[in-house]
C-alpha cells in the first residue's frame, strides 16, 4: 500500500492537471480570480486595409491570441490592447476568427477559453454587400419593456444592418446567432422564440442577437409570475365589498390563480358552498388539492364572493343589492394566459390593476 505522502503528491499532481485543463473549456469559468473568456468579439472591414478585429478587455489575463481559420496568427501581449488588423487578407474571402485571453499560471502561460466563432469578408470599398456593422430592433417590433410570463413565449425580432446612411449597400449575410444569458430562466432557439422556463423561477435574462461578424443587440427580458405580482396599483379604487380578496386573502387569491394558469389549465368551473357550508363543491368532476380547496372557501365564506374559472380566466365577483332594486357586480378577472387579455385590455369600464389582473364594476337593474 502506497505511504500517505506518496497518496497526497498524486493528489496535486491531478489537482494540477485539471487547473490547466479548465484553460480551454468552452464555458466561462474563473480560475485564480482570472475571467477566461473574452466578450464582445467582432470584426469588420477597415478601409482596405485589412480586417480590424475588437473586443472588450478581460480583467487580469496577460494578453490574447488571435486565431484565424483555426490558426493563430498572432499573440497580443497586453491586455490593454483591444484590438488587432489583420492585413493578410484577399478581397471577397471570408475568414473565421476567434480570440483566447492567456494568464500566467505559476511562470506557465494558460490558454483561457475560446470565444465565439466570428465570419469576417474582405469587402472593397466600392462592394455592394458589406459585413454587418449594427443589430437593431426593427420599429414596428420595438418596446420599452420585454416580458415574459412563466411557461409562456415570447418572438423577439432583430435585423443585422449596415450603418446608417449607406442606403445602396446591404449585409452580405444577414444569419443571426440567437443565446441566453440565463438557460435556467429562459432558452431562445434560432428563430428569436424566448421560453420561459418551468421551474417558477423569475428575474431577468439578456438575450443576445449575434451577427456573423459579431456585432450584437443585447435585448433585457424580464420573466414575470403574473399571477403573483409583487405589486397591485393603488390609483383604482376597489369597493370595500371585495378589497379583502386583494388584501387579507391575497395570498389565497393569488395560489388559486396560479394552480389555474399552471398546473390545470383547461378547467372551466364554478364553485358553490355546500349545503353545510363548510366545504365547497363545483359543477364539474374537478379534482383539486386540498390546500386549494380551502383557499376557494376561505374567499366564498369570509369574503362572500362568487369563484370562478371561464375562458381562461379567474373571476372573483361580489353582487351588491342597492335599496332601487339595482344591483352591482364587482368583479376582479385574473387572465390565466395571454389569450383572453384582448377582452380587458383596451376596453372601457376594466381598470388594470396590474398585469393580466383587472377589476370591473356594473350595475344592473331589476325590472320586475
Amino acid at each position: 500500500m502506497k505511504n500517505k505522502k506518496d497518496i497526497v503528491f498524486i493528489i496535486i499532481l491531478i489537482s494540477l492537471f485539471n487547473v490547466n485543463k479548465e484553460y480551454g473549456k468552452e464555458a466561462i469559468e474563473q480560475k485564480n480570480n482570472i475571467v477566461v473568456k473574452a466578450n464582445n468579439f467582432y470584426g469588420n472591414m477597415s478601409n482596405e486595409k485589412g480586417i480590424i478585429l475588437k473586443w472588450s478587455k478581460v480583467p487580469k489575463s496577460k494578453g490574447y491570441v488571435i486565431y484565424r481559420n483555426n490558426k493563430k496568427i498572432a499573440t497580443i501581449k497586453s491586455n490593454k490592447i483591444k484590438s488587432y488588423t489583420d492585413k493578410k487578407v484577399k478581397a471577397g474571402k471570408k475568414y473565421t476568427y476567434q480570440i483566447a485571453p492567456y494568464t500566467k499560471v505559476k511562470g506557465k502561460k494558460a490558454l483561457g477559453v475560446k470565444s465565439y466563432k466570428i465570419r469576417v469578408k474582405a469587402t472593397k470599398r466600392n462592394g455592394k454587400k458589406i459585413n454587418p456593422a449594427r443589430v437593431v430592433i426593427p420599429d414596428f417590433y420595438y418596446e420599452d419593456n420585454y416580458n415574459v410570463g412563466l411557461y409562456e413565449s415570447i418572438k423577439l425580432h432583430a435585423k443585422a444592418r449596415v450603418n446608417k446612411g449607406l442606403k445602396k449597400k446591404k449585409v452580405y449575410n444577414s444569419k443571426l446567432v440567437w443565446s441566453s444569458s440565463d438557460e435556467s430562466l429562459a432558452t431562445v432557439d434560432q428563430k428569436g422564440v424566448v421560453t420561459a422556463n418551468d421551474n417558477r423561477k423569475t428575474g431577468t435574462v439578456y438575450i443576445t442577437a449575434r451577427a456573423v461578424n459579431g456585432v450584437k443587440k443585447v435585448i433585457k427580458v424580464d420573466v414575470m409570475d403574473y399571477m403573483n405580482p409583487s405589486k397591485i396599483s393603488k390609483k383604482v379604487y376597489v369597493d370595500e365589498a371585495i378589497r379583502p380578496v386583494l388584501t387579507t386573502y391575497y395570498k389565497q387569491l393569488t395560489e388559486i390563480a396560479e394552480y389555474f394558469s399552471y398546473i390545470d389549465k383547461c378547467a372551466d368551473v364554478k364553485f358553490n358552498l355546500n349545503e353545510m357550508c363548510d366545504g365547497i363543491e363545483s359543477d364539474s368532476n374537478i379534482n383539486m388539492p386540498e390546500n386549494i380547496k380551502k383557499d376557494i372557501y376561505d374567499l366564498m365564506y369570509n369574503v362572500s364572493v362568487e369563484v370562478e374559472v371561464k375562458d381562461n380566466t379567474l373571476v372573483v365577483s361580489f353582487d351588491k343589492l342597492f335599496a332601487d332594486n339595482s344591483t352591482f357586480t364587482y368583479k376582479i378577472n385574473i387572465c390565466l394566459n395571454k389569450k383572453p387579455e384582448y377582452k380587458y385590455q383596451y376596453v372601457i369600464g376594466y381598470a388594470k390593476l396590474c398585469e393580466r389582473w383587472y377589476y370591473s364594476e356594473e350595475r344592473k337593474y331589476n325590472m320586475e
